[in-house]
């Protein structure tokens, strides 16, 4: 057996339970963020062009002619493969973890349901927080208004689809990205709190739409001490589908019944 894998195992099931591991040096992450930026712009932009959208050379503009809901589709599977990808490949072709020492570990002591239940309380506080903003600062209606157009769609079965991939699909990629690779990365030289702040940060700024940064900053707190405190990225990634999950619902109840959520 390979002795490199033996010394990156845990030496008992408690430490296991106990400390997370680090899996990246800075080469690994380094390689990881150059294919992420690469894919990720290949990607974006072949989302617009399958899409039926035309880009403008001459003046950097795009039209709105394409569909947005393939737009949507598209965009989300440009980003899933740009995150992904470079996890595994580095791995693969530096490392070689199994899939438990990467963070595919059962969720052991109840954290599963910790997950679940830290997943609704942070879906709630976070709408909570959000309305509050609006109410404090106006000028963030507009972005919170294009958020919500991206996932509106005149067809059920659109919205349900728009749905069903912020639930399942994007807690994955994300999780892999932000805690799989950089909140574990972060962890090299960082404190603990020090690298959640960080990694939340960065989680944060990703959304780019100012009223989803502050939220988004706020449930990558959760996120981070989970991964650290079960050394798993299932409960992330269960905390976050939990959350998106609740978010999309209620939105979409909202949209089709008139509720004004």
């Amino acid at each position: 057996m390979d002795e490199t894998f033996i010394e990156e195992m845990p030496t008992s099931k408690q430490d296991d339970d106990r400390f997370l591991t680090r899996l990246w040096d800075w080469k690994d992450v380094t390689l990881m963020l150059i294919l992420f930026g690469v894919i990720f712009i290949i990607g974006q932009v072949a989302a617009i062009f399958l899409a039926g959208m035309e880009f403008d050379l001459t003046t950097g503009e795009v039209s709105n002619t394409g569909d947005t809901f393939l737009i949507l589709v598209y965009g989300l599977i440009g980003s899933f493969v740009a995150m992904v990808i470079p996890y595994f490949l580095v791995n693969l072709m530096r490392k070689r973890h199994s899939f438990v020492n990467l963070g595919f570990r059962p969720l052991l002591n109840g954290w599963g349901w910790t997950s679940v239940w830290l997943g609704i309380a942070a879906a709630l506080i976070r709408m909570a927080i959000g309305a509050g903003l609006l109410q404090l600062f106006p000028s963030l209606v507009e972005g919170a208004e294009d958020l919500s157009e991206m996932f509106t769609f005149d067809l059920p079965w659109q919205m349900a689809v728009a749905g069903a991939l912020a639930t399942f699909i994007v807690p994955i990629y994300e999780e892999i990205f932000f805690r799989g690779i950089l909140h574990n990365a972060l962890g090299n030289r960082l404190g603990i709190w020090g690298t959640i702040l960080i990694s939340s940060a960065l989680f944060g700024l990703f959304h780019i739409i100012p009223i989803q940064i502050i939220t988004a900053f706020l449930l990558g707190l959760v996120l981070g001490w989970l991964y650290e405190k079960t050394n798993s990225l299932w409960a992330p990634i269960l905390c976050h589908l939990v959350n998106n999950g609740l978010a999309m619902g209620l939105s979409m109840l909202s949209f089709w019944f008139g509720w004004g959520i």
